[in-house]
């Protein structure tokens, strides 16, 4: 059988042990289970703060805001257990309704 013909990334890429687990798509793999990464969390925040301060002035807020919280949201569930599911407060649906 031959050998597939693979490359290492040097900045992305760590060849050894996964005892200490490792990000693969926005999921964070480990012994005690699958999480969202880090990185993934930060991203979110930074984008929502974005989103915020690009529509603050808005009366009810930001729409977009809580289009991308919702999808990033279903994103998440999506690869996750349903035992480690995120649910969104109810305070998150129905802002401003007018």
């Amino acid at each position: 059988m031959p050998s597939p013909k693979l490359e290492k990334h040097p900045d992305k890429t760590f060849i050894g042990r996964i005892d200490k687990g490792f990000d693969f798509l926005g999921y964070h793999f480990s012994p005690e289970g699958l999480s969202v990464s880090e990185k993934t969390i930060e991203k979110f925040l930074a984008r929502g703060v974005q989103l915020y301060e690009q529509e603050r002035e808005e009366s009810c807020g930001s729409p977009l805001l809580g289009l991308y919280v919702r999808r990033w949201v279903s994103w998440v569930n999506g690869g996750l257990a349903p035992r480690d599911t995120v649910i969104l407060p109810s305070t998150m649906s129905g802002i401003c309704e007018t």
